[in-house]
């Protein structure tokens, strides 16, 4: 009965013991996985935002143009999304994931530049077109201006070479009415004086008819460039005018969501990427 007695008090001093172990490598195993689950918890919910705000930001369209006056605003969010995402704990970044994301981030920025110009060149057709209008209505304003002066040059001239050629119509006639006196010397003087003067009305009837035919010829060159001048411009501005009607086209449309639809998956992309290759690795807490 002793020995009975000894024997059973190890088996049942050693029960409790092995139950007390037990339970205490139960309570390890629970609060181990609850730190597990909550950093993948926390991983879970810096993806979820992660992604949730590059898919906003790739959906997103401006309505108001010009369009480029919301890019830098646009870019600016996109980073604010990338810098929370890789200023996260909770998730590793490797070298590739860098990479991509700074090339991604350069050609979106990139494209946005070139749309900017775009739309800039537009804005400068369109201020070049009223400043072609504002040349066509200063070329009329100089054309008149150097109408009036050469009018006035010409009129000048035109009414003194006539008081010559009157002058010198005078004084023949003075010389055909005068009396023949009864001396041979004196008509041949008279001859004389009537050829000299009929010279002499000769040669202002000619600067009278060379003065007249360059007036012509000059107001003739005048309007002719005058009148291709205005050609050129009105040219230019039928030109600009289809331009802008085409680039008016365009403009009604937010050219850009494409290019910032396809960056911001192309990130969500490398986002995903990064969390499978990082999916085996410890979490940084």
């Amino acid at each position: 009965m002793s020995y009975q007695q000894g024997s059973g008090t190890p088996r049942g001093f050693d029960r409790p013991k092995k139950a007390k172990v037990k339970q205490k490598s139960k309570t390890h195993r629970v609060v181990g996985s609850f730190a597990g689950e909550h950093s993948l918890q926390s991983r879970m919910e810096i993806v979820g935002r992660t992604l949730s705000g590059l898919e906003n930001l790739g959906d997103q369209s401006f309505a108001i143009a010009p369009f480029h006056q919301h890019f830098d605003f646009w870019l600016k969010s996109l980073q604010t999304v990338l810098d929370d995402f890789e200023a996260s704990k909770v998730v590793e970044m490797d070298d590739q994931f860098t990479e991509e994301r700074m090339r991604v981030f350069s050609v979106v920025e990139a494209a946005l530049m070139e749309l900017r110009t775009k739309e800039v060149s537009r804005e400068e057709i369109i201020r070049g077109l009223n400043w072609s209008r504002n040349i066509l209505f200063q070329a009329e304003q100089e054309h008149l201006v150097k109408l009036k002066e050469f009018s006035v040059r010409r009129d000048q001239n035109i009414k003194s070479l006539t008081g010559v050629v009157d002058i010198r119509q005078g004084e023949l006639d003075d010389v055909v009415q005068s009396k023949s006196g009864f001396l041979e010397g004196i008509t041949k003087t008279k001859a004389k004086k009537e050829e000299d003067a009929r010279s002499r009305l000769t040669v202002a009837k000619e600067e009278f008819e060379k003065a007249a035919s360059n007036f012509a010829a000059e107001e003739e060159h005048l309007q002719n460039e005058y009148k291709n001048e205005r050609q050129e411009i009105l040219k230019k501005i039928a030109d600009d005018k289809k331009e802008i009607e085409r680039l008016e086209v365009e403009a009604q449309t937010d050219n850009s969501k494409e290019v910032r639809s396809i960056a911001c998956n192309n990130l969500a992309e490398s986002v995903n990427a990064l969390i499978k290759r990082s999916g085996s690795k410890p979490s940084m807490t």
